[in-house]
């Protein structure tokens, strides 16, 4: 079997367009945030899938022990609980969360990526 240049060539195209293919994918999946969510909507075909929610703090549990928190929040549709590394909020403040969300005993929360305080 004769492989001649032209065929070399087309090879090492394909293989470029690839890899900037899926390093452009990789690129916009960190940069691009899903659409925000209304709370009531989340259920357990989210499990695992990236959310934006936003609500009102209207309870905080803090685990200093293992550094880290639950913040419960609510808009006018629901609540849900957003497990976060500790920072520093308060009760009635306003928060948009984009998050991962996961199950825990039985109950739906959102594991916190980026928390953005208003």
């Amino acid at each position: 079997m004769k492989i001649n240049l032209q065929e070399i060539n087309f090879l090492k195209i394909s293989l470029l367009i690839s890899l900037i293919g899926i390093l452009l994918l990789l690129l916009l999946s960190n940069i691009l945030e899903p659409k925000l969510t209304n709370i009531e909507k989340i259920n357990y075909k989210f499990i695992d899938k990236k959310v934006k929610v936003q609500g009102e703090i209207f309870n905080i549990k803090t685990y200093e022990d293992s550094d880290f928190q639950v913040i419960s929040i609510k808009d006018e549709t629901g609540k849900v609980d957003i497990t976060s590394p500790l920072i520093n909020v308060s009760l009635n403040q306003e928060i948009i969360v984009i998050g991962t969300v996961k199950e825990y005993k039985e109950y739906l929360q959102v594991q916190a990526d980026k928390i953005i305080l208003r």
